[in-house]
């Protein structure tokens, strides 16, 4: 009787021990998103802490000092001769920014198109400011510092993501505000939330460009520097101190300071809930849409390349052209890792000049139009840093699982040797394959 009491008691422990174990193991594997809910609450309580001009200054402390420590961090663990790679790979220049700066606005003017058509304004379920933001967020760049934190924590090519961060917002800073005069709708319902001229965005480009080069280019540099200076301490001290968990720490503390803009404002609230909850659906389903955008001209499926290339390079009339001309025809995948980095990039947008940039286009109106303008903005770059953190857990799967297949492949050719005793290896994919 007594050795059952003490088996059922310590089956029990047991079972609380499995039971503590599971959790803590959940924790850990999404802290980050454990992280971001957090920085929601705290940006909802105290909204004054963490906002511009707020009692911690996150304009400078986070917006500066935090992402100048991610791109320092990611300086010192990138090889130059990689950057070098990417910054010559003008394919993914094209597909990065021609996605995030041409394909999305065009996307989104057709969606706006739809919901002008349908009576979404003129019914009184949307605010017309919601569809001006919707514009501004097509017509921004990718954003600077989730977009590499997440591209490395999904196992993809952050070296890629840091140059297409630094190519879309010096391109971005001076193409959005025209790209924004474009695509804004003409419509009567518009003529209250008119832009104001061209000539009134000097002050603008001069703030992006001096936090892209202080936040950016610089620790980059810095981090580079380390790197050569050192070659051996640097990756010990990355190693020991986890300084590459530290940049999603980083990323926190920036969720913390955009959830605090957006519930500082107190646009969210005094907006019709018809609007908000609109836009806060419509932004998770564009952006999944982009990201499977990203993903397919990234990765198109072999059937497509295997047709393209047979139809246009391979026929008589392509075969005609010039062997540079031929190259630039052919449509071919990307390694997967670099995939990653361009479903990142791609799909992404930046509060960093698209906050500043409404509230200098729009200066003439009322505070309480800007922060209702803002809104799209802010709710966009929350929203994508959540989704963003689950699609880590996909793109991850999807890389280790193409790692092990590889491994499995490898490790049997290797047992079919040749009579010289040499083993027979074959690239897993002859388009992904550089």
């Amino acid at each position: 009787m007594k050795d059952t009491k003490e088996e059922k008691g310590l089956v029990a422990h047991n079972k609380y021990f499995l039971i503590a174990k599971q959790c803590s193991t959940f924790i850990l594997d999404n802290w980050l998103v454990i992280g971001f809910g957090i920085a929601a609450a705290l940006g909802y309580a105290f909204p004054y802490v963490a906002a511009r001009g707020g009692i911690i200054r996150s304009e400078y402390s986070i917006l500066y000092g935090g992402i100048a420590l991610i791109f320092l961090i990611n300086g010192a663990q990138l090889s130059p001769e990689k950057l070098k790679e990417h910054a010559m790979n003008w394919r993914l220049h094209i597909v990065v920014q021609g996605i995030n700066l041409i394909l999305i606005p065009v996307i989104q003017l057709i969606l706006i198109r739809i919901i002008i058509a349908a009576g979404g304004i003129t019914s009184g379920n949307i605010d017309a400011s919601i569809l001006v933001g919707m514009v501004i967020v097509s017509c921004i760049p990718t954003t600077i510092a989730s977009n590499v934190v997440m591209t490395r924590n999904a196992g993809g090519d952050e070296a890629a993501a840091i140059i297409e961060v630094v190519i879309g917002n010096v391109v971005g800073s001076f193409i959005s505000p025209f790209l924004i005069y474009g695509f804004l709708p003409r419509d009567d319902v518009f003529s209250s939330l008119r832009p104001a001229t061209p000539n009134t965005l000097g002050p603008v480009y001069v703030a992006v460009l001096k936090q892209l080069g202080l936040s950016v280019l610089l620790p980059l540099a810095v981090g580079q520097g380390l790197r050569w200076a050192f070659p051996r301490r640097t990756p010990w001290v990355l190693r020991t101190f986890y300084l590459a968990k530290f940049c999603s720490v980083l990323l926190v503390l920036v969720a913390w300071t955009t959830f605090s803009g957006a519930f500082e404002t107190g646009a969210l609230t005094a907006l019709p809930k018809s609007s908000v909850i609109f836009n806060v659906f419509i932004n998770v389903a564009e952006y999944l849409l982009f990201t499977m955008i990203c993903y397919y001209i990234a990765y198109p499926p072999r059937v497509f390349t295997t047709l393209s290339q047979k139809w246009l390079v391979e026929s008589k009339m392509g075969s005609r052209l010039p062997d540079t001309l031929r190259r630039a025809m052919t449509i071919k995948r990307m390694p997967r890792e670099l995939v990653v980095a361009v479903c990142f990039c791609g799909a992404a947008k930046t509060t960093s000049l698209g906050i500043p940039l409404t509230a200098a286009m729009w200066s003439k109106l009322d505070d309480f139009k800007i922060s209702s303008i803002q809104v799209p903005v802010l709710l966009y770059t929350v929203e994508q840093v959540f989704i963003a953190q689950f699609l880590t857990i996909f793109f991850k799967r999807w890389l280790q699982r193409d790692r092990k297949r590889a491994i499995d492949t490898e490790s049997l050719q290797t047992d079919d040797v040749d009579g010289h005793g040499q083993a027979v290896t074959i690239p897993r994919d002859p388009q992904e394959h550089n």
